[in-house]
Protein backbone atom coordinates (compact mmCIF):
# COMPACT_ATOMS: atom_id res chain seq x y z
CA UNK A 1 0.00 0.00 0.00
CA UNK A 2 3.20 2.41 0.07
CA UNK A 3 1.70 4.59 2.96
CA UNK A 4 -1.96 4.96 1.47
CA UNK A 5 -5.11 4.78 2.36
CA UNK A 6 -5.94 4.16 -0.94
CA UNK A 7 -4.21 2.82 -4.08
CA UNK A 8 -4.54 6.79 -5.16
CA UNK A 9 -1.34 9.11 -4.40
CA UNK A 10 -2.28 11.68 -2.41
CA UNK A 11 -5.32 10.72 -1.71
CA UNK A 12 -4.83 8.65 1.57
CA UNK A 13 -5.08 10.00 5.29
CA UNK A 14 -0.93 8.88 5.15
CA UNK A 15 -0.19 10.58 2.37
CA UNK A 16 2.84 13.36 1.49
CA UNK A 17 0.45 16.06 2.48
CA UNK A 18 3.25 18.98 1.91
CA UNK A 19 2.32 19.12 -1.73
CA UNK A 20 -1.38 18.82 -1.54
CA UNK A 21 -2.59 20.62 1.52
CA UNK A 22 -2.14 24.00 0.45
CA UNK A 23 -3.69 23.27 -2.74
CA UNK A 24 -7.06 21.03 -2.22
CA UNK A 25 -9.29 20.13 0.83
CA UNK A 26 -11.14 17.02 -0.29
CA UNK A 27 -12.09 17.41 -3.67
CA UNK A 28 -12.80 21.07 -3.30
CA UNK A 29 -9.87 23.57 -4.63
CA UNK A 30 -10.93 26.61 -3.10
CA UNK A 31 -8.40 28.86 -4.33
CA UNK A 32 -10.50 27.86 -8.24
CA UNK A 33 -13.52 28.62 -6.78
CA UNK A 34 -12.63 31.89 -5.13
CA UNK A 35 -10.78 33.09 -8.48
CA UNK A 36 -13.98 31.64 -10.32
CA UNK A 37 -16.14 33.84 -8.24
CA UNK A 38 -13.74 36.67 -8.54
CA UNK A 39 -13.85 36.65 -12.44
CA UNK A 40 -17.57 35.99 -12.38
CA UNK A 41 -18.90 38.86 -10.03
CA UNK A 42 -16.73 41.39 -12.29
CA UNK A 43 -18.05 39.86 -15.28
CA UNK A 44 -21.24 40.58 -14.32
CA UNK A 45 -20.76 43.84 -12.68
CA UNK A 46 -19.30 45.06 -16.24
CA UNK A 47 -21.57 43.11 -18.40
CA UNK A 48 -24.72 44.03 -16.40
CA UNK A 49 -23.66 48.30 -16.64
CA UNK A 50 -22.18 48.42 -19.97
CA UNK A 51 -26.06 46.25 -21.36
CA UNK A 52 -27.60 48.33 -18.80
CA UNK A 53 -26.56 52.13 -20.13
CA UNK A 54 -26.64 51.03 -23.52
CA UNK A 55 -30.15 49.73 -23.73
CA UNK A 56 -31.28 53.10 -21.30
CA UNK A 57 -29.73 55.49 -23.15
CA UNK A 58 -31.53 53.36 -27.13
CA UNK A 59 -34.68 54.22 -25.16
CA UNK A 60 -35.49 50.91 -23.51
CA UNK A 61 -38.06 51.04 -20.61
CA UNK A 62 -36.36 48.70 -18.40
CA UNK A 63 -32.71 48.88 -19.69
CA UNK A 64 -30.79 48.82 -16.09
CA UNK A 65 -33.11 45.70 -15.10
CA UNK A 66 -32.29 43.64 -18.54
CA UNK A 67 -28.53 44.22 -18.17
CA UNK A 68 -28.41 43.16 -14.79
CA UNK A 69 -30.03 40.04 -15.90
CA UNK A 70 -27.64 39.64 -18.77
CA UNK A 71 -25.03 40.33 -16.49
CA UNK A 72 -25.78 37.99 -14.28
CA UNK A 73 -26.25 35.03 -16.86
CA UNK A 74 -22.76 36.03 -18.23
CA UNK A 75 -20.91 36.17 -14.48
CA UNK A 76 -22.61 32.62 -13.75
CA UNK A 77 -21.22 31.54 -17.22
CA UNK A 78 -17.69 32.97 -16.27
CA UNK A 79 -17.76 31.86 -12.80
CA UNK A 80 -18.33 27.97 -14.40
CA UNK A 81 -15.63 28.44 -16.87
CA UNK A 82 -12.62 29.61 -15.27
CA UNK A 83 -13.54 26.95 -12.43
CA UNK A 84 -14.11 23.82 -14.90
CA UNK A 85 -10.65 25.17 -16.68
CA UNK A 86 -8.33 25.78 -13.53
CA UNK A 87 -9.66 22.54 -11.44
CA UNK A 88 -7.57 19.35 -11.65
CA UNK A 89 -10.61 17.10 -11.53
CA UNK A 90 -14.62 17.51 -10.92
CA UNK A 91 -14.66 20.52 -13.31
CA UNK A 92 -18.49 20.64 -13.13
CA UNK A 93 -18.41 19.85 -9.80
CA UNK A 94 -16.59 22.96 -8.96
CA UNK A 95 -18.18 24.59 -11.65
CA UNK A 96 -21.26 24.75 -9.68
CA UNK A 97 -19.97 25.09 -6.32
CA UNK A 98 -18.74 28.30 -8.05
CA UNK A 99 -22.01 29.82 -9.39
CA UNK A 100 -24.06 28.56 -6.22
CA UNK A 101 -21.25 30.84 -3.91
CA UNK A 102 -21.77 33.46 -6.68
CA UNK A 103 -25.68 33.29 -6.28
CA UNK A 104 -25.45 33.92 -2.41
CA UNK A 105 -23.25 36.91 -2.83
CA UNK A 106 -25.57 38.18 -5.10
CA UNK A 107 -28.91 37.53 -2.99
CA UNK A 108 -26.82 38.99 0.05
CA UNK A 109 -25.80 42.02 -2.01
CA UNK A 110 -29.37 42.58 -2.83
CA UNK A 111 -30.84 41.94 0.62
CA UNK A 112 -28.79 44.67 2.30
CA UNK A 113 -29.49 47.14 -0.98
CA UNK A 114 -33.37 46.38 0.19
CA UNK A 115 -34.41 43.81 -2.38
CA UNK A 116 -37.29 41.81 -1.11
CA UNK A 117 -36.72 38.81 -3.06
CA UNK A 118 -38.92 36.25 -2.61
CA UNK A 119 -37.86 32.80 -1.30
CA UNK A 120 -38.91 31.48 -4.38
CA UNK A 121 -36.94 33.83 -6.43
CA UNK A 122 -33.92 33.05 -4.58
CA UNK A 123 -34.73 29.31 -5.01
CA UNK A 124 -34.45 30.55 -8.83
CA UNK A 125 -31.60 32.16 -8.76
CA UNK A 126 -29.71 29.03 -6.99
CA UNK A 127 -31.01 26.22 -9.69
CA UNK A 128 -29.99 29.26 -12.39
CA UNK A 129 -26.33 29.38 -11.09
CA UNK A 130 -26.44 25.24 -10.34
CA UNK A 131 -27.45 24.75 -14.65
CA UNK A 132 -25.64 27.77 -15.98
CA UNK A 133 -22.36 27.37 -13.86
CA UNK A 134 -22.04 23.62 -14.03
CA UNK A 135 -22.70 23.43 -17.61
CA UNK A 136 -20.42 25.99 -18.33
CA UNK A 137 -17.61 24.14 -15.68
CA UNK A 138 -18.49 20.80 -17.59
CA UNK A 139 -17.70 22.72 -21.22
CA UNK A 140 -14.45 23.84 -20.21
CA UNK A 141 -13.54 20.70 -18.67
CA UNK A 142 -14.50 18.95 -21.97
CA UNK A 143 -11.87 21.61 -23.82
CA UNK A 144 -9.16 21.04 -21.52
CA UNK A 145 -9.74 17.01 -21.47
CA UNK A 146 -9.37 17.32 -25.22
CA UNK A 147 -6.69 19.61 -25.05
CA UNK A 148 -4.88 17.07 -23.62
CA UNK A 149 -3.97 19.16 -20.84
CA UNK A 150 -4.79 17.21 -17.34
Amino acid sequence: MSGYFFDCPGVGLLADHSANIHRMLAALNFGVVLLSVAAGGLTASLVGLVVGSLLSMSGVGDGPGIGLVVGIVAGLFVTGWVAGSRSVHSHRFHGMISGLLLAFLIVIVARLGGSAASTSSVVWLAILAIAISGVAGWLAGRRRVSAGRP
